[in-house]
């Protein structure tokens, strides 16, 4: 069979961001592609549990995953996985976008960009293997499922400080673990963080994270004196800031942020014409609620486009 080259939309990632702005298109009746370089899910498929999604007081994160996909296929709209972008260019300043994969060369008139972010990883023994089993990359998603556990963080940053102060409301003890003597969060979280309880662990890096079905120790090294030692804990949250995976996205000129996150207005169009962005690849929160969001608005923003700004079905769904 002739694979199909020519759609009114392509949206380039399949996690929540993507698979909401491919239910929303296809039921305004856009002739709607999404495609996924592995599959479809992001990085909410990797979480033990999630308690702050509307409508579950407790879903694992790749049961979520899994709704979300059946209904993109309901919607109407095609799924690719396994389907990598490696390029795209335009016909011309407002002509169709050829986005260039394995499978040949698509044809759109507007593409929406959720290519998420990665995690900073610390790239220790240990680490991937037990990430969803005690290791996390996010207090907000993962923290209620430590309530009175002991639970280390990892960073010195903005994002690793708020992230122990909000653990350290709901567990029994946090650990602070930081390469440096001094933290580059701001003063006034600093401040925060000193008149808590969290116990700072500084001039240490984690040398491995241990545990057979769930994390049960860490091995620390001390920079300055090349002691190591274990640290008992029931969680690792890794706080060391995200990378957007924004580089296609560059390629064509959208704009970004310093931190390479693409800058969207408030009907998440990008500085490109028919070019719009959602999810955690945009300077935002980094949420599944707010993936969402930015979905539905993207699409109802690229349907807007592409039917040369008439109104849209009566009641938005």
């Amino acid at each position: 069979m002739t694979e199909d080259l020519d759609w009114e939309l392509v949206i380039i990632g399949g996690g929540p961001a993507g698979m909401t702005a491919a239910i929303y298109a296809a039921r305004y009746g856009l002739k709607t592609l999404l495609l996924e370089s592995k599959v479809l899910g992001g990085a909410q498929a990797t979480s033990p549990g999630i308690e702050n999604y509307p409508g579950y007081t407790f879903i694992v994160g790749i049961e979520l995953a899994t709704k979300m996909k059946e209904q993109v296929r309901k919607s109407g709209a095609v799924i690719k996985e396994i389907t990598d972008v490696r390029s795209i260019q335009r016909e011309s300043d407002d002509g169709d976008f050829l986005l260039d994969t394995r499978r040949g060369v698509y044809r759109a008139k507007a593409i929406i960009i959720a290519t998420g972010g990665g995690h900073k990883h610390l790239n220790v023994p240990g680490e991937d293997m037990l990430t969803g089993r005690g290791v996390s990359f996010c207090a907000t998603c993962d923290g209620p499922l430590f309530r009175d556990k002991t639970v280390a963080v990892v960073g010195g940053g903005n994002t690793a400080v708020t992230e122990a102060l909000y653990l350290a409301e709901i567990t029994k003890k946090v650990y602070l673990i930081h390469r440096r003597d001094e933290l580059r969060a701001e003063k006034a979280v600093q401040d925060y963080l000193f008149k808590s309880d969290i116990e700072v662990l500084w001039n240490s890096v984690v040398k491995e994270i241990k545990g057979n079905d769930l994390v049960n120790e860490i091995i620390l090294e001390n920079v300055k004196t090349g002691e190591t030692n274990a640290l008992k804990i029931d969680g690792a949250f890794i706080a060391l800031g995200s990378s957007p995976e924004s580089a296609l996205a560059k390629s064509i000129g959208v704009a970004t942020n310093e931190r390479g996150e693409i800058l969207v207005n408030s009907k998440q169009g990008t500085n490109i014409a028919g070019v719009f962005a959602a999810g955690d690849v945009v300077e935002s929160m980094k949420q599944i609620a707010v993936a969402v969001g930015h979905g539905a608005i993207a699409a109802d923003s690229a349907y807007s486009y592409i039917r040369h700004f008439q109104r849209g079905p009566i009641g938005y769904a």
